[in-house]
């Protein structure tokens, strides 16, 4: 049986709940494959440092992250993991970062190989809303997928990120906050199974 591994996100910024947090988890009580959901903090170094002792532990086959992106309102595949650290907005321990390097001497750039075109001609098809990215930041997400792909590239294995929008359900009762754009938490984690399904081929 493949053996996967899913991560997700806690909390961080403006946002008392995390959708990615709530997808990891959803992937991880599935019976018909074997995933171990990890939910990483959102600190710079320590949750590269987290993903890569469960990386060497699990050495799965399959490794798809998931973060929030609160700005867009569809699932955004990502193409692109790059080897920069940099952004205005602090980690949860108050850590901004202005540019250094995740890896010193590290590849300029990875690319993901999970099935991007067939994943959103499925989504499509089931009339959830996504698009192809190719640029996942240079935040956390970065961080976590930039781990992943050099995991990747080094073990033979297939990886890659999923940017999700806020979920309709976690957005508090605010003027502004009910302005963000928003997908349903049960689409997003319909979406979620078919990502896997398709990248660990069960469908």
């Amino acid at each position: 049986m493949t053996k996967v591994i899913i991560t997700g996100f806690v909390p961080f910024h403006i946002f008392s709940q995390n959708p990615a947090q709530a997808v990891a988890e959803h992937l991880g009580k599935r019976s018909d494959i074997d995933v171990v959901p990890i939910v990483l903090p959102v600190e710079y170094g320590r949750a590269r440092e987290i993903l890569q002792r469960a990386l060497r532990k699990r050495s799965p086959d399959l490794v798809i992250s998931f973060g929030l992106n609160g700005k867009i309102s569809h699932i955004a595949l990502e193409e692109i993991a790059v080897n920069i650290r940099g952004s205005d907005i602090p980690d949860n321990t108050g850590n901004v970062r202005t540019g250094d390097p995740i890896l010193e001497d590290g590849p300029l750039a990875y690319r993901s190989n999970l099935p991007i075109v067939e994943i959103k001609e499925k989504l499509l098809s089931e009339r959830i809303p996504v698009k192809v990215s190719y640029s996942a930041g240079v935040y956390l997400c970065n961080e976590i997928f930039y781990t992943v792909m050099q995991w990747c590239q080094e073990s033979g294995s297939k990886g890659g990120f999923v940017h999700v929008p806020m979920a309709t359900e976690y957005i508090p009762d605010d003027p502004e906050m009910t302005k963000m754009p928003n997908i349903s938490l049960a689409d997003l984690k319909r979406a979620a199974d078919m990502i896997l399904d398709i990248s660990a081929g069960l469908r």
